[in-house]
């Protein structure tokens, strides 16, 4: 689920950056489109089509960033480790000791015996 609410959201964001550099405060939709915007919908229906739909692309992705956040960040996670401490945790390994010398047991009586 919450894999393909990050999808569409990713969807969402592309669109609304189309969206956004589709807008210029010095001619629109219709310098980017060679006039055929003023043709299709009109001089200033092109460009109050694109800032409603600029708005709602908008609402849409804050709503779904919101919405990501609440699903993939529950209640059940306060308990459990950070990023850091699960990364630390499971790079713990084992050290196994290196040979100590060892004396052997014959050596100390014979060392005991000359005391």
């Amino acid at each position: 689920m919450v894999q393909f609410l990050i999808i569409v959201h990713t969807l969402v964001g592309i669109m609304l950056i189309v969206v956004i550099l589709m807008q210029s405060g010095q001619g629109g939709l219709n310098s980017m489109m060679g006039g055929t915007a003023t043709s299709m919908l009109g001089s200033s229906g092109a460009n109050d089509f694109i800032t409603k739909l600029t708005t709602w692309l908008g609402i849409i992705f804050i709503a779904l960033a919101l919405l990501i956040g609440r699903l993939s960040g529950g209640a059940d996670n306060t308990n459990k480790p950070g990023i850091v401490e699960q990364n630390a945790q499971s790079s713990e390994t084992e050290v196994p000791v290196g040979n100590e010398y060892v004396i052997p047991s014959s050596a100390l009586e014979e060392e005991s015996k000359e005391e």
